[in-house]
């Protein structure tokens, strides 16, 4: 997560339920540093393998922000190394990012003029989680790992107290 996304949402200017919370694909050209970036301006047109598109029917439950599927209609260029969500204001000085994927299946993916769909883990983008101490960190953590593979979910923890399901690029066929 963006630490300035993070910080948004605590101080109430990002509604995840009620702000346009968009979604992009970049290439490698991006270099991302989730300490200082802060709107999506930052990140350069050549970057932009595809999107923005914004996210639909969005649900939010318990801290997890839900939404469907995201498609990518006939996506061409350069290889898509990440998967950025952001708020969309429709100026990009401030649209404030919120999270980005570097590790997805499918990801790095090269696109072939067809569909991509950014298949979100049972829907969820992301989860706020409140954070715990370090000593009782590995313990919870082996739990869940323990329990993640029995019910074969795929997902990563942020050291930001977000948890991060991880999506599945789907490519289509042009």
């Amino acid at each position: 997560m963006y630490a300035y996304g993070a910080e948004a949402f605590l101080e109430g200017s990002i509604a995840g339920l009620s702000d346009t919370i968009a979604v992009s694909l970049l290439s490698s050209s991006y270099t991302p540093n989730l300490s200082t970036d802060e709107y999506y301006s930052i990140i350069s047109s050549g970057a932009v393998v595809a999107g923005p598109v914004s996210l639909s029917s969005v649900t939010g439950s318990g801290g997890t922000l839900s939404a469907a599927n995201t498609s990518f209609s006939s996506v061409t260029g350069s290889q898509i190394n990440y998967i950025v969500v952001f708020k969309n204001t429709g100026t990009g000085s401030t649209s404030r990012l919120i999270c980005l994927f570097d590790t997805a299946t499918g990801l790095p993916a090269t696109p072939n003029g067809g569909t991509i769909t950014v298949a979100w883990s049972s829907g969820q983008i992301f989860t706020l989680c409140k954070a715990i101490q370090e000593r009782e960190k590995s313990l919870v953590q082996r739990g869940l790992d323990r329990i993640a593979d029995m019910l074969g979910w795929s997902g990563k923890e942020s050291p930001g107290g977000i948890w991060l399901p991880e999506p599945r690029l789907i490519p289509g066929v042009a």
